[in-house]
């Protein structure tokens, strides 16, 4: 497996970052789960998604369902395709002959592939319901269900009867999920699923790259092929309309990637490789992880947790 260069590794790797994917994937995940008095500290600091990606949970099954219509898919599809072309900026800073550019798999490795295996299953102390649907995720069955869905995300007829905030929110709840399990790979220790934002600085160092946290799962090479891999649905989702060569057509002026309203529009992994001792983007960087510092805070004394680990919806 090809890995980034260093400077990409670390940009990434930066707790700014880190902190920007997890409030982002949870501020969404949790929404409709929260009490108002909980929603009004994610609102109170400019973290308030527009459109939650889950409903609030059935009264009868506890179970929350995938809010496939009102245009999460589509905020999902546009921020990680802004984290691609940011890594893409990086790397054509860098110029390395070896990495141009962010390749996603041209199609989802096999269980034989020697170049992307599967890891095993492992253990995860003090947490094995976790450690139990990554254990599904990388089964035969797992696996099957992953070509039905790829084969059907790939096929110009049945993207021509799906909106693409539809398409989004069934690749994220579906095999973008299942995908990031089933990568998942043990590690010598686990950031706390679950728990009140444990954000220690002890998990902001470059080796933590678990993809099942949100946290770290940026960091991981394979991140970047499933998500290079998912980002392509777009484009087949335009040629199956017949909108090549034009602007995607989002709903939103912008899909929604984080708060609006900062002074320094700048994506904070720019900032994390350009950052000097001194500089301005050094400023504006630590000016954005205290907010988020602050954010998380605020989170942890109001009591709220993170929401379920990629959780994946068969039926999507």
């Amino acid at each position: 497996m090809n890995t980034f260069p260093k400077p990409v590794i670390d940009a990434m790797a930066d707790r700014a970052m880190r902190l920007h994917h997890m409030l982002w994937h949870t501020a969404r995940d949790s929404w409709a789960n929260l009490t108002p008095e909980e929603q009004e500290v994610f609102r109170h600091h400019g973290w308030e998604p527009p459109r939650p990606s889950l409903t609030a949970p059935d009264p009868v099954t506890g179970i929350p369902s995938v809010e496939l219509d009102n245009g999460s898919g589509e905020d999902f599809l546009f921020m990680h395709r802004q984290m691609i072309a940011m890594v893409n900026e990086i790397l054509a800073e860098l110029g390395d002959p070896q990495h141009p550019r962010v390749e996603g798999w041209p199609t989802i490795p096999p269980p034989e592939d020697t170049e992307y295996p599967v890891p095993p299953p492992f253990d995860i102390p003090g947490d094995s319901d976790t450690a139990d649907v990554i254990r599904n995720a990388k089964t035969q069955e797992s696996f099957n269900r992953i070509r039905q869905w790829e084969a059907e995300f790939t096929d110009p007829a049945k993207l021509r009867q799906m909106t693409l905030r539809r398409l989004g929110a069934r690749i994220e709840f579906g095999i973008h999920n299942r995908m990031h399990l089933r990568w998942s790979a043990a590690m010598p220790s686990y950031r706390p699923g679950g728990d009140a934002f444990n954000v220690d600085p002890q998990w902001d160092d470059a080796s933590y790259n678990w993809l099942a946290d949100t946290y770290s799962a940026h960091v991981n090479p394979i991140f970047w092929k499933l998500h290079g891999w998912v980002d392509a649905r777009i484009d087949d989702w335009m040629a199956a309309n017949e909108l090549t060569g034009q602007p995607v057509p989002w709903s939103f002026d912008p899909p929604w990637s984080g708060p609006a309203g900062d002074h320094d529009h700048r994506p904070v992994a720019l900032l994390a490789l350009r950052a000097q001792p001194g500089n301005a983007e050094a400023d504006a960087l630590q000016s954005r992880l205290s907010s988020m510092e602050t954010t998380v805070e605020h989170l942890k004394q109001a009591g709220v947790v993170e929401p379920a680990r990629f959780a994946v919806y068969e039926d999507v």
